[in-house]
């Protein structure tokens, strides 16, 4: 069970500059790291193509995206321990639309906005916010 996330600082840039070249739509993409007692070490986030039909507030990962993270988790470490996104009406809290979208109870979802990136694990029927420390 994850308890806290470490974001290394190249990571949280990764993501945020997504996040600022796309405004208006959600950006998205895969996360990998390392995971011990309970910490998720997240060291490095890719970025995806968003082929949703509405990518102003949903997102869909190309499958191309999918199948080369998979390749990179075979061949790991480090492992493929999520997926992230951005929330372009400011609000970085996980949609029922990300809630129906979970495939894989044991990945954590980074959402991210033009101000945060919020860390959250799939719950029950939703989320429960995991904390999360940017490392420089």
């Amino acid at each position: 069970m994850i308890s806290r996330v470490n974001l290394t600082g190249a990571t949280a840039a990764t993501i945020r500059a997504a996040v600022h070249e796309t405004p208006d739509i959600e950006a998205c993409g895969m996360l990998f790291g390392l995971s011990a007692s309970g910490v998720l070490h997240v060291n490095s986030a890719s970025r995806a193509k968003n082929i949703a039909a509405r990518p102003w507030n949903r997102f869909e990962i190309a499958p191309e995206h999918l199948f080369d993270a998979q390749r990179r988790h075979r061949a790991g470490p480090p492992w493929l321990v999520g997926i992230w996104h951005s929330h372009p009406n400011g609000d970085p809290t996980p949609s029922r639309y990300d809630a129906a979208r979970i495939t894989d109870r044991n990945w954590l979802w980074l959402i991210a906005t033009r101000t945060a990136i919020a860390a959250w694990v799939p719950d029950g029927e939703g989320f429960r916010p995991v904390p999360l420390a940017i490392l420089l």
